[in-house]
């Protein structure tokens, strides 16, 4: 669908799906175009993403876009760098579209044409880091198990360079995982509907047979050949002689287009070639492990810095446009919801009334030492030779937690009292102790008089611990 500046649907101020804005186009294929869109969300909330709008002729179709949704769930189970995964998919005003994240970087195909265009080609270390990516996301696809632990059997379909989008921070990663399946079911028996894909379709893929992982191994081998070389893998342009070409006609070693190709890399490409499915490495991973055995992959510090020299420009053109998109975009945000009444703020805690001040909050904090006269009298009267003297020395003592100084200090240890942090470092609060609130004021009259026999000391010593004679309180 041609780009028309801002979508249609920004023009008239909707969301797709509540959700997203549809903005600018910034590139087509066979099956959709793909736009920068904005996903919004309450606070003023936003984020970039890509959206795909499927062409009409597939958006259109029922059974494309039950199975479309039917392999997309299938693919959200799949979670790995190298993979983008759709994050929804949307139906709106007869049209689907597919949210994705949005990765800065370029496709791979654009990658090596723009390498070609200087008079090179990718590096073999990059070409290699690129590609053990794209396998390790693949592996992790055809690993993927259901939330009840069985096997989902996943397989791509459709691994080709402009399924590969190589980020600038370095890591390739594999985009339309769960639409290729539902669009090669549709297109199956339409001639010439699936051409400009036909090359990395495996043998059995074109025979309509049996498809396994390993159809996904001969397609990321057929990208590898051609990053190394630099050139189409099979060169035939209209569908029934490439069909023959790719199921017949030779298959050259990569390195009789290039030279100095490290020892057995040739060997792994074409193991990964092999027309028979039982020839070629059983697994993504398999192969991952020859590549690494013959040459180190590039780094992905390495590969950045190669895509951010290759695609300067087009980085530089897609960097500025999505500034405008997120300044403007910023504008027509809707406006945020008030905030819930259920939500506390940090000036609602701050006010809270001392009353209502919980026993799990208020155990541990340092209250003043008057207040802790009326919440411990009655303890500590147990514990004093004479009642005029207790209220005295407790009115100048120190917090509950600091080294006693005083004979009354002493008895403390027989009672077993709520542990408070190092008064040098907690905050002074004002509000009145748990204990304050619970616990009735005790009086500190003259009932008590002072102990007539074998009162003298009126304590004993048991295992250290000093304890009150029954008979003198």
């Amino acid at each position: 669908m041609p780009a028309n500046g801002p979508a249609t649907e920004r023009a008239k101020g909707a969301l797709l799906g509540g959700r997203y804005w549809l903005d600018d186009e910034i590139a087509s294929g066979g099956m959709a175009t793909v736009h920068l869109g904005r996903m919004v969300g309450p606070a003023g909330f936003s984020r970039t993403v890509a959206i795909k709008r499927l062409h009409p002729h597939l958006a259109n179709d029922p059974a494309f876009g039950s199975t479309l949704l039917d392999e997309a769930r299938l693919a959200a189970r799949v979670q790995h760098p190298s993979v983008v995964s759709a994050l929804d998919v949307v139906a709106a005003g007869g049209e689907l579209f597919l949210v994705m994240d949005y990765v800065v970087g370029e496709s791979l195909s654009y990658l090596v044409r723009l390498a070609a265009d200087d008079g090179g080609r990718l590096p073999v270390p990059v070409a290699i880091g690129i590609m053990t990516s794209v396998l390790g996301g693949l592996h992790a696809a055809h690993e993927a198990r259901s939330v009840h632990g069985e096997p989902l059997a996943l397989v791509h379909r459709d691994v080709s360079p402009q399924n590969v989008i190589v980020g600038s921070d370095g890591i390739a990663r594999l985009l339309d995982f769960g639409i290729a399946k539902a669009a090669f079911r549709l297109n199956s028996t339409r001639d010439g509907q699936l051409k400009g894909k036909l090359r990395y379709m495996a043998p059995e893929q074109l025979h309509a047979g049996r498809v396994d992982r390993r159809a996904d191994v001969y397609a990321a081998s057929v990208v590898l050949w051609e990053a190394l070389t630099g050139r189409a893998l099979f060169s035939s342009q209209d569908a029934g002689p490439l069909v023959r070409e790719i199921l017949h006609g030779d298959v050259p070693a990569p390195s009789q287009f290039v030279a100095g190709l490290p020892a057995g890399l040739d060997d792994v490409v074409l193991r990964g070639l092999a027309r028979d499915p039982q020839s070629r490495f059983p697994t993504a991973m398999e192969m991952i492990e020859a590549l690494e055995h013959v040459e180190n992959p590039a780094t992905s510090r390495v590969i950045g810095k190669w895509v951010a020299s290759t695609a300067f420009a087009s980085l530089a053109a897609r960097a500025a446009l999505l500034a405008r998109i997120e300044s403007g975009s910023a504008q027509a945000l809707p406006a945020p919801p008030p905030p819930t009444a259920d939500l506390p703020t940090q000036l609602d805690i701050v006010h809270t009334p001392p009353a209502t001040v919980t026993a799990a909050i208020s155990i541990g904090r340092t209250a003043p030492p008057i207040r802790r006269v009326a919440s411990w009298a009655a303890i500590i009267v147990l514990a004093s030779l004479g009642a005029v003297a207790l209220g005295s020395s407790l009115r100048e003592r120190a917090p509950i937690g600091t080294t006693p100084s005083s004979g009354v200090g002493a008895a403390v240890p027989s009672v077993e009292l709520p542990s408070s942090p190092n008064p040098t470092s907690a905050p002074p609060i004002t509000a009145p102790s748990a204990t304050a609130v619970a616990t009735p004021k005790a009086h500190t009259g003259p009932g008590h008089t002072a102990p007539s026999k074998n009162c003298n000391p009126p304590w004993v010593l048991e295992n250290g611990n000093k304890r009150f004679k029954v008979e003198c309180l």
